[in-house]
């Protein structure tokens, strides 16, 4: 009986331990943004030893969709439950992941018309202040970004625009926003219409709007040169500043044909990446299983 006893309370003082050592999320943070002049929300996970450790940790900057918010990723997604069972089970290290506010469709840019300069606070404002609130890592060895769909193009944007911010990139379903020239504002979509208008422009004489080039994924990839005696993955990466990119994509995804065509021409320019499309459509049951793998993919470029 004796015996028993001191089992029953090994196992009950294992299961306390587990617990108390379980990371968390907060959904309250917000800083005032004196960029966008008004107060931003955002999330933040902290890992299982944050609280009773002194170290400095890794950062991913996790991006939601369109008509989302700061809390999606921790309600929706279930950030914490699958963050600490990555880091519990040793496939990811111990990372803080922050939660920032797309503003609905924001598309995380600086928008045309000038009512929104997202990408401004990102890097003037919000980047800063985190990384100072936190015990975070500065440095772009230990940053990660990661969306899904409107933040799966904000994932790819600011990962190869500000390649030098970024080790790790992972885009899941991303919103590419692929599109070819048109005459006339009227062969647009009412939506396209709206969103151009907002964050491109008017339409300039090639068909496009006036600062969609200059936003798209597309043509980032263009005009990055690669040598033809670069041989070694390694090196194309090192030679052109660009970080680990992988996209992930579900076989029923309706963005499937946009993320195809953007795989097949960064294969065209030999830069080096990782594209996965799996069994899933474009929901938050195929986007939890992909932010396992993207903390996985983030722990590896941390480790080295």
């Amino acid at each position: 009986m004796k015996n028993i006893l001191i089992l029953l309370m090994a196992f009950q003082g294992a299961i306390l331990g587990g617990l108390a050592q379980q990371g968390t999320v907060d959904t309250s943070q917000s800083l005032e943004s004196k960029i966008l002049k008004r107060t931003m929300s955002f999330s933040v996970y902290l890992p299982p030893d944050y609280t009773t450790s002194n170290r400095s940790y890794p950062v991913l900057y996790l991006l939601h969709g369109m008509t989302g918010d700061h809390t999606d990723w921790a309600i929706k997604g279930e950030v914490a439950q699958i963050a600490n069972r990555a880091i519990g089970q040793g496939e990811a290290p111990p990372m803080v992941i922050i939660m920032p506010d797309g503003l609905f469709d924001a598309f995380y840019i600086n928008h045309y018309d000038g009512s929104l300069s997202w990408e401004d606070f990102f890097y003037q404002e919000f980047i800063p202040e985190v990384e100072k609130r936190f015990r975070i890592k500065a440095n772009r060895s230990t940053r990660a970004i990661a969306g899904l769909s409107m933040g799966g193009y904000g994932a790819l944007y600011h990962a190869v625009k500000h390649r030098e911010m970024f080790s790790q990139c992972y885009a899941m379903s991303a919103a590419v926003l692929t599109r070819e020239p048109v005459k006339d504002q009227a062969e647009l979509s009412n939506f396209e219409r709206e969103l151009g208008k907002k964050l491109w422009g008017p339409l300039n004489k090639e068909g496009y709007p006036e600062n969609y080039k200059a936003h798209s994924l597309h043509e980032f990839f263009k005009a990055i040169e690669v040598d033809k005696n670069w041989k070694n993955p390694h090196e194309i990466l090192q030679a052109t500043g660009l970080p680990k990119i992988y996209i992930d994509c579900g076989d029923d995804d309706f963005l499937l044909d946009q993320n195809n065509s953007l795989v097949k021409l960064i294969r065209q320019k030999r830069i080096p990446f990782e594209y996965r499309v799996r069994d899933g459509a474009h929901t938050w049951e195929y986007w939890r299983t992909a932010l396992r793998t993207a903390l996985e993919q983030a722990g590896d470029a941390f480790r080295n």
